[in-house]
């Protein structure tokens, strides 16, 4: 097949997956049907099943198209921040900016997919879960350089991170977005950051250890 046959065929999926993500962000999934999504994609229902098995294959799918964006944005905005104090910081306020800016995902990914046993076992959660990575890595780096605890897994960190800011998104979602979700950042960083730095001991032990008083 030509290279317009492809093009053209990811322009469909790309509309029918837009589509999709305003249909199931507006309700619940029970309540969306193929047919609303056809006629929001302007396709017929026959050309989203020559694209997904099923409604439960398009809700799935969405994630990988996302997160891309996210990891995209991430890494641009990481761009040129060297310590890991303040890239944890940016990825902080990045991960609420950018549900903040797609409300009808955030609803998709926290109140659907987040809770759905099946999507734990599909390539979109592989994908979803893939850029964890950037995150465990800056802990690290953080873990190395003394400003973040270095006495816990980082897989723990990361998870307890996650966390609280899921928490927060879904509690957003839940009061139909009634404040601005990054109203409260400076004060959402500063939690978590301080849940994370190292106790008073260990960032004396840190400081000396630097200097060398403490024999390697």
């Amino acid at each position: 097949m030509s290279t317009t046959h492809y093009r053209k065929k990811d322009a469909t999926r790309e509309q029918i997956v837009k589509a999709a993500i305003q249909v199931f962000g507006g309700k619940s999934y029970l309540e969306a049907g193929i047919s609303e999504i056809a006629q929001r994609a302007e396709v017929a229902e026959g050309t989203i099943y020559q694209h997904f098995k099923n409604k439960e294959d398009l809700l799935f799918f969405i994630p990988m198209e996302r997160t891309n964006a996210f990891c995209e944005g991430l890494e641009l905005h990481l761009q040129g921040i060297q310590d890991a104090h303040n890239k944890l910081a940016k990825f902080t306020w990045f991960y609420l900016y950018f549900f903040k800016a797609n409300p009808d995902y955030a609803r998709i990914a926290m109140l659907e997919l987040r809770v759905n046993k099946n999507f734990q076992k599909t390539n979109g959660y592989r994908l979803f879960r893939g850029w964890l990575k950037t995150l465990r890595h800056i802990i690290e780096q953080g873990q190395r350089e003394g400003s973040v605890r270095n006495d816990m897994d980082p897989v723990i960190i990361q998870e307890l991170l996650l966390g609280t800011l899921e928490h927060y998104v879904t509690r957003w979602l839940l009061k139909d977005e009634s404040w601005d979700l990054l109203e409260f950042r400076e004060q959402a960083i500063e939690l978590i950051m301080n849940g994370i730095k190292p106790a008073k001991t260990d960032e004396a032990y840190t400081v000396a250890a630097a200097k060398g008083a403490f024999p390697g």
